[in-house]
C-alpha cells in the first residue's frame, strides 16, 4: 500500500486583494433534471473535492446555473471562509432571466438587472459566497475593453464583496484592454491551445494580470473523455464515426505522448501541470471528475515535474 502523504492543493492570491483561489477550480454543469440519487452523488463528489483542498467552484458556463448553485449550497451548508463560487453574467444572459416577480430583466436598466440577478444567486448559494463575477462583454470578436461595452457601469463593478473577471473572446492575443479592465481575465489555455501565453509573457515582463484558465483538458482530448464520447455507441439513425476527422482531432494529442512514456503521470496530470506552471494563472477550471478519476485529477501534484527535455520539447525553456 502506498502510504505517502497526498500533496496538498495550493492556493493562489489575486494581486491587490486578500482573496485566494484554489489552484484547481471545479466546474459544475448538471442537467436540467436529475434523480435524487444522481444529485446526491454530485454533492458527495463536491465534498470529496473540498476534502482534497478545492475551495473554488464554478458555475459560469453551466447550462442551468441555478441548479448548479443549489447543489453547491447543499454540499456546503455551513459557511467556510475559504470556499467561494465563480458566477458568470452578460447582457445576453440577463436578457433571458426573470425577476422573482416574473418580470423580464430586459425591461430593466443594466445595473438593476445585474443586482437582482446576483441577489438571486446569493440566495441560492447561501451560505457560500460569490468570489468572482465573470463578465462576458458583448463586443466584436477579438476586441476587448473598448469603452462602456466592456463592463457594466462603475457603480456596479466597483463593488468590493467579489472580484470581477473579464472573459476573453477566442483568438484575442493582440487585443488591448481599457484602463478600467479588471485584474482577473478568463480564457482558454491548454497544451493544445497556447495563444494566451504570448499575451501574458509579452516582452518578458511580469504581468500584473491573472488568468482563470479554462478548458485545460482541451474539450476532453487531454483527459480522454472526448475519446470515450467519440467511441461510445451511437444512437439509431446517427451517422458513422468519421475516422478521418477523429484522426485529425487527436493527432496533436498523440504528439504529446512523450509526456506519458514513463507511465508515472497521466496526460490529464501533465495538462494541469503545464497550465499551472505559469505564475500568472490564478486557477485552472476543470469539470467535476468522475468518482474513479477524482484522485488522479486532484492529485496531479503527486506526478513528476517536467524534465528539462520535456520542457524543451514543450517550448518552456527560456
Amino acid at each position: 500500500m502506498n502510504d505517502r502523504p497526498r500533496p496538498s492543493m495550493r492556493r493562489r492570491r489575486v494581486p491587490g486583494t486578500d482573496r485566494g483561489l484554489s489552484e484547481v477550480t471545479i466546474s459544475l454543469d448538471p442537467p436540467a433534471v436529475a434523480s435524487p440519487a444522481l444529485d446526491a452523488r454530485v454533492v458527495e463528489l463536491l465534498r470529496r473535492a473540498r476534502s482534497r483542498g478545492v475551495t473554488t467552484f464554478d458555475v459560469a458556463d453551466a447550462r442551468y446555473p441555478a441548479r448548479a448553485e443549489r447543489l453547491i449550497a447543499t454540499a456546503f451548508p455551513e459557511a467556510a471562509a475559504d470556499v467561494g463560487v465563480v458566477v458568470g453574467r452578460s447582457t445576453r444572459s440577463l436578457s433571458g432571466e426573470r425577476t422573482p416577480r416574473g418580470d423580464p430583466f430586459r425591461s430593466r436598466d443594466l445595473e438593476s438587472a445585474l443586482e437582482e440577478s446576483l441577489e438571486q444567486s446569493r440566495r441560492r448559494l447561501a451560505p457560500v459566497p460569490i468570489t468572482i463575477l465573470e463578465w462576458t462583454p458583448t463586443t466584436e470578436e477579438g476586441r476587448v475593453g473598448t469603452g462602456d461595452e466592456t463592463l457594466p457601469p462603475a457603480r456596479i463593478h466597483g463593488r468590493s464583496d467579489f472580484e470581477w473577471a473579464l472573459r476573453l473572446p477566442p483568438h484575442s492575443v493582440g487585443a488591448s484592454e481599457s484602463s478600467g479592465a479588471p485584474t482577473v481575465l478568463s480564457g482558454e489555455l491548454s497544451l493544445l491551445d497556447r495563444e494566451l501565453v504570448a499575451r501574458f509573457e509579452e516582452g518578458g515582463t511580469k504581468s500584473e494580470k491573472r488568468l482563470i484558465a479554462r478548458n485545460p483538458f482541451s474539450d476532453g482530448r487531454l483527459d480522454g473523455s472526448r475519446f470515450a464520447a467519440a467511441t461510445a455507441p451511437t444512437s439509431p439513425g446517427s451517422g458513422p464515426i468519421e475516422i478521418r476527422r477523429l484522426e485529425a482531432e487527436f493527432a496533436p494529442v498523440l504528439a504529446l505522448g512523450f509526456l506519458t512514456e514513463s507511465r508515472t503521470r497521466t496526460l490529464a496530470q501533465a495538462a494541469l501541470s503545464y497550465v499551472l506552471d505559469w505564475p500568472w494563472v490564478a486557477t485552472a477550471v476543470v469539470p467535476l471528475p468522475a468518482p474513479e478519476r477524482l484522485e488522479e485529477v486532484l492529485g496531479f501534484r503527486g506526478s513528476p515535474s517536467f524534465t528539462d527535455e520535456e520542457r524543451s520539447r514543450l517550448g518552456l525553456v527560456k
